[in-house]
């Protein structure tokens, strides 16, 4: 007849089988960093559980010594594939498991084992006075090892967890999950190991068979379990907040609540010339008042701030972001970063800017206006071929002024800030086709649109409009037609251009698909660049279908929404 002993003992043997399912599963993640810890730890915890069900279930003395050799053996193998998980989870890494700083951490358990197996000889581990009971069971008493053996394993177990809750404070979403689920494995397993010390003192409550520690080791794997299926412990591996932060070059500090520095990484240490931990955020930064002023107003923010590094002046845009927990302020993390490159940089292209405006406004227009007036005064003078080239001297020279006119627009453009301007974009339409017909009396000017059709457009709209009907007239040697159309779709307004001329040349649009010039490909004139840049600017897209039968120009803008009279 199977007694009570007997049914605890095969259920507390039958922890192993959760045990393997979990290190069936670990093993398909062989090669990744931690596995090897997961599994040697699961394996210890079935196996322990495994030996205490036999040690329930057998009644011969030696047998029963023998499982409480195997429950030791299997502690240590326990213990160990914990740090090893810990280990190279926390440092994302496989570690180099041959080499002496591991072999001096083995020292001890492998004395242990040793020590255990061959206890008879000098009872270091078990003294002479362990016996069986009245009841069939071991009646421990410890030798001078145990102890040693015992605070070594903590030390180890619990040292394994503090590293790995240092974890929390620094990580957030998946990372975070698989930490807490990590370190609760842990606790549960530990605490339920307790009971072995309470049965030995003569405070456990339950019959002596009764073992709890495997009912810890189940719902600990199942903790580890969670977070193996539930959030890919070993498929969702985020990269170390700790490895991410000391190595980037940028400087970062972290302050708490009170306004105190408590981390900061090497590259904060070393522009600021020492350790600013214990330091208040007031106090380090008392040079950078707007810096300060987005951190005591728990702002994100980004604010320009200088050091002195060798004598010389390095730029920083330094970034404060507020840490909260469930609406409340807890902390700040204050990023710098070295911008004195990109300063240096901009302050050449500015004064690139001035001396090409300059060139562009004043030298070049000058000579061009000279050389205008001298091939009127020779068309004047003379006939024939003589006044046909002095012609075309004017014509290029015109072409070069409305081109530096253009450069000059397109630099306003992208230099200043965005202005929109509320358009209706029919009215528009109709008053660039008025002014262009006028123009160009030979060219037949077409317009269909409904009665309004309001957009938000940068206010140089009507120029990019203006450049794009201009370009279908003057590159058509035949009679130019050109349909200019608004339709309302949802949205946007489409604002299209049509021509019948010869078509705007491939390579043309693919420099403002690249928005770059390269020696192979460029743009002959300045008038598709600023059409290009005012619809960038009016936050639309610019769309080319270029055919046999011409060229069509569609302006995709945002609608707007006008209460009209």
């Amino acid at each position: 007849m199977v007694g009570l002993a007997d049914a605890v003992g095969v259920g507390l043997a039958s922890v192993l089988l959760p045990a393997l399912a979990l290190v069936a599963v670990a093993a398909r993640y062989s090669g990744k960093p931690g596995v090897r810890g997961f599994v040697v730890a699961v394996v210890g915890l079935g196996c322990w559980s495994l030996a205490t069900g036999v040690r329930v279930l057998v009644h011969a003395p030696a047998l029963r010594f023998g499982t409480a050799v195997g429950q030791l053996v299997f502690t240590n193998v326990t213990i160990l594939g914990w740090a090893l998980l810990v280990v190279e989870f926390v440092h994302r890494r496989r570690i180099r498991l041959a080499s002496k700083r591991v072999a001096a951490v083995l020292a001890v358990p492998v004395c242990t084992v040793g020590l255990a197996l061959t206890n008879d000889w000098h009872h270091l581990m078990y003294a002479a006075g362990t016996h069986v009971t009245a009841q069939g069971y071991l009646q421990f008493e410890f030798g001078p090892w145990y102890p040693i053996h015992t605070v070594y394993l903590l030390s180890v177990s619990v040292g394994a967890a503090a590293t790995l809750i240092r974890e929390v404070p620094g990580s957030s979403g998946i990372l975070r999950r698989q930490v807490t689920l990590l370190f609760g494995g842990w606790l549960v397993a530990t605490v339920a190991v307790f009971d072995f010390f309470l049965e030995q003192v003569g405070a456990w409550p339950f019959p002596p068979y009764v073992d709890v520690t495997p009912v810890g080791f189940l719902l600990g794997s199942a903790l580890w379990g969670l977070a193996l299926f539930r959030h890919g412990l070993f498929e969702l591996v985020p990269i170390g907040r700790r490895t991410a932060v000391e190595t980037m070059p940028d400087a970062v500090l972290t302050a708490d609540r009170d306004g105190r520095i408590v981390d900061a990484n090497p590259a904060a240490r070393a522009l600021l010339d020492g350790n600013p931990v214990r330091q208040s955020v007031s106090a380090v930064f008392a040079d950078h008042p707007n810096l300060l002023e987005h951190y005591r107003n728990g702002e994100d923010g980004t604010t320009a701030i200088q050091f002195l590094d060798d004598g010389a002046v390095k730029h920083f845009a330094a970034t404060t972001t507020p840490i909260t927990e469930r609406g409340t302020r807890t902390g700040t993390v204050i990023v710098l970063r070295d911008v004195t490159a990109l300063k240096s940089r901009e302050q050449e292209l500015d004064l690139h800017r001035q001396v090409h405006s300059r060139i562009v406004r004043h030298n070049i227009r000058n000579e061009l206006t000279i050389i205008r007036g001298s091939a009127e005064e020779i068309v004047r003078a003379n006939e024939g071929q003589t006044a046909e080239f002095a012609r075309t001297i004017l014509e290029r020279s015109d072409e070069l002024v409305g081109t530096s006119e253009k450069a000059r627009q397109i630099m306003r453009i992208i230099e200043t800030d965005s202005e929109t301007l509320t358009l209706n974009a029919c009215c528009l339409v109709e008053t660039i086709a008025d002014a262009m017909q006028a123009k160009h009396p030979d060219a037949r000017i077409e317009t269909t649109h409904p009665d309004s059709a309001w957009v938000t457009a940068h206010e140089d709209l009507d120029a990019a409009l203006e450049n794009l009907v201009g370009n279908a007239i003057v590159h058509n040697e035949g009679t130019p037609r050109v349909e200019i159309s608004v339709e309302r779709r949802d949205d946007t307004v489409e604002i299209t251009v049509a021509d019948d001329g010869p078509g705007i040349p491939e390579h043309e649009v693919a420099v403002l698909d690249q928005l770059e010039e390269t020696a192979l490909d460029h743009s002959s004139g300045a008038g598709l660049w600023l059409v290009n840049w005012v619809v960038m600017k009016s936050d639309g897209t610019l769309e080319f279908d270029v055919s046999e039968r011409g060229t069509t120009v569609t302006l995709r803008l945002q609608a707007a929404t006008v209460q009209e009279e």
